[in-house]
C-alpha cells in the first residue's frame, strides 16, 4: 500500500531492506549516473549537430563545426547551472515558487511584445537580452514543475480544491502559448500539470473531468490557426501533401530507412543536404537514426530510460510529499518534452516543434535542461544514503 503525508502526497514505501552498504553503493552511482547520462547525451548532441549542420555552416561561409562549437559552449553554461542549481537547500523552491512562477509567466508575456519578443519557425518564443535570446517556454515548464509541486503539498488540500488548482495554473501558464503560437508547449504543460496531481492525489475522476474541460476549451482555439490544422493533417496523412506540410515528416522517414541498423556513419548522412528540415534542432533523431542506425537511436532511447529509472528510485526515498512531487515533477519536465519530440519524429502524434532534450541544438533547452540536472542532484543529496552524509 502506499502511505499519504500530512500534505496529502502520495509515497511509496521505503523498503528497509535494501539499505545498508549496498544501497550506499547503489546510491553513489546513481548520483554519478544522473550527470553523467545528460552528459554524454550532450556530447552525441554535439557530434550530430556539427556533422548535420557541415554544409549548411559551409554555405553561410562559416566553418564547418560553427554549431558544434556554439551547442559546446552552451553546455559549459549548463554545467554551470547544474552546479548553481545543487546548491539552495529544497526549502528555497518552496518557498520562491510563487515568485518564480510568475516570473516565467511574465517573461512569457514579453515574448508577444515586438520589442522584445523574437520570431522564429513560424512563433514568437524568444525574448531578445542583449545579444542573447531566452526560449521562454523552457523556463515555464520548469517554473510550472516546482509551484504545482508546491501548491499541491499544501496542508488540508481536498482533492476538488487541488483540482481547481491545478486547471488554473495550466490555465495561467499555457494561454501565452496559444499566442505564440506554441501547440507543444500547452501539450507539455497540460500532461505534467495532470500528471504532478496524479502522484500527489492518485485521483482518476477529477482527471478526467479535467482533461474533458481543457479540451472543450483549447481545441477550438487550435483550430484557430491554420498552421495548427496543417500539422494535424500532415500527421494523419503525410502522403497526401509529400511536398508542403508533409515534407518534413516523410524525410524523417527516409532517414530512417538509410540508417538501418547501424547507419551510414558520421558526417555521411545524406539529409543533412538541406532535404532534412531542422535536422540540428527538432529531427535531430532521424539524423541519429540515418548516421548511427537503429542501435544509435535505440542506445539514445536507452540512456533516457536508465536516467528516468535513476529518478524513480529517488522519488520513492523522498522524505516528505513535498520531495517526492518536486522529483516527479522535475523528471516529467525532462522526460516529456523527450516523448512529444520523439513521437512526432515517429509519427505517434503530430509535430509540435519541441526540442529533443540535451541533444537538440539550442542554448535554452540545454542549460534549463542542466539546471533540471542540478536540482535532481540536491534532491538526492537531500536524503544521504549511508557513508555519503559529507555531501552537501
Amino acid at each position: 500500500m502506499r502511505n499519504r503525508t500530512e500534505t496529502g502526497a502520495v509515497l511509496m514505501p521505503r523498503d528497509d531492506s535494501l539499505r545498508g552498504a549496498g544501497e550506499a553503493s547503489l546510491g553513489g552511482l546513481n548520483l554519478q549516473a544522473t550527470w553523467a547520462i545528460p552528459l554524454v547525451l550532450s556530447c552525441i548532441g554535439i557530434l550530430m549537430i556539427s556533422s548535420v549542420t557541415a554544409q549548411l555552416t559551409i554555405n553561410q561561409g562559416r566553418t564547418p563545426f560553427f554549431y558544434g562549437l556554439k551547442q559546446l559552449q552552451w553546455l559549459l553554461v549548463g554545467l554551470g547551472g547544474m552546479i548553481a542549481c545543487t546548491l539552495p537547500p529544497v526549502a528555497f523552491w518552496r518557498r520562491w515558487s510563487g515568485v518564480i512562477w510568475a516570473g516565467a509567466v511574465l517573461l512569457m508575456i514579453l515574448t508577444l511584445l515586438p520589442v522584445l519578443g523574437r520570431s522564429g519557425g513560424g512563433s514568437s518564443r524568444w525574448v531578445r537580452i542583449g545579444p542573447l535570446s531566452l526560449q521562454a517556454s523552457e523556463v515555464m515548464l520548469l517554473a510550472a514543475a516546482v509551484h504545482l509541486a508546491k501548491k499541491l503539498n499544501e496542508p488540508g488540500l481536498t482533492r476538488g480544491r487541488a483540482m481547481g488548482r491545478t486547471l488554473l495554473i495550466f490555465a495561467l501558464s499555457a494561454w501565452p502559448f496559444l499566442f505564440q503560437p506554441d501547440l507543444g508547449g500547452v501539450i507539455i504543460l497540460f500532461t505534467l500539470s495532470m500528471a504532478v496531481f496524479v502522484q500527489v492525489f492518485g485521483w482518476v475522476i477529477p482527471l478526467v473531468a479535467g482533461t474533458i474541460a481543457s479540451v472543450l476549451i483549447f481545441f477550438p482555439v487550435v483550430l484557430l490557426g491554420r498552421y495548427r490544422v496543417e500539422r494535424i493533417t500532415s500527421f494523419l496523412d503525410p502522403w497526401n501533401d509529400p511536398l508542403g506540410s508533409g515534407f518534413q515528416t516523410l524525410q524523417g522517414f527516409i532517414a530512417f530507412a538509410n540508417g538501418g541498423l547501424f547507419g551510414v556513419g558520421i558526417g555521411h548522412g545524406l539529409q543533412k543536404l538541406q532535404y532534412l528540415p531542422a535536422a540540428h534542432t527538432d529531427f535531430i533523431l532521424a539524423a541519429i537514426g540515418e548516421e548511427l542506425g537503429m542501435v544509435g537511436t535505440f542506445s539514445v532511447v536507452l540512456l533516457f530510460a536508465i536516467l528516468l529509472l535513476i529518478q524513480y528510485h529517488s522519488y520513492r526515498s523522498a522524505r516528505d510529499g513535498f520531495e517526492a512531487t518536486l522529483t516527479w515533477s522535475v523528471t516529467l519536465a525532462i522526460f516529456i518534452p523527450f516523448f512529444v519530440n520523439a513521437a512526432g519524429v515517429l509519427r505517434l502524434m503530430p509535430l509540435t516543434g519541441v526540442p529533443l532534450p540535451f541533444i537538440s541544438y539550442g542554448g535554452s533547452s540545454l542549460v534549463l535542461g542542466w539546471c533540471k540536472i542540478g536540482m535532481l542532484l540536491r534532491l538526492m543529496r537531500q536524503k544521504p544514503y549511508p557513508g555519503e552524509e559529507g555531501i552537501p
